[in-house]
């Protein structure tokens, strides 16, 4: 049982270690976000973010809505409180890839182009 101990935590040390390897070489920077993937864009916002997934997570629920999203809404179904959103949403739309129209949320073009460029890369 200790040796099993003792090969698991090798195994995460080192694979820690190649993480760190290759975050400094690609100069990725860690976030608190669960879900770490690396998604390489011209942009930089998707990299500086505090949790990357959140943010695909709207932007792909946007992209489904053909009226437009709410804040509720999206808080609701993503189980993410209405201020993060609210942070998120304010990113995206910064960068142009949503657009507010009243109360919604609607997707651009520039958002389009950028779920499928991550779709056709596996992401």
């Amino acid at each position: 049982m200790a040796t099993k101990r003792s090969i698991l935590f090798t195994v995460t040390i080192t694979l820690f270690h190649i993480g760190l390897l290759i975050s400094k070489h690609h100069n990725y920077r860690f976030s608190s976000c669960p879900f770490l993937a690396y998604i390489p864009l011209t942009s930089d916002f998707i990299v500086d973010t505090k949790c990357r997934y959140n943010l695909l997570r709207i932007l792909e629920l946007i992209e489904e809505a053909e009226d437009g999203l709410t804040v509720e809404y999206i808080s609701t179904n993503l189980n993410v409180s209405r201020k993060s959103v609210r942070i998120y949403l304010n990113k995206l739309e910064s960068h142009g890839l949503i657009k507010r129209i009243g109360d919604k949320y609607k997707i651009t073009e520039e958002g389009k182009k950028l779920i499928e460029n991550l779709k056709l890369s596996g992401f």
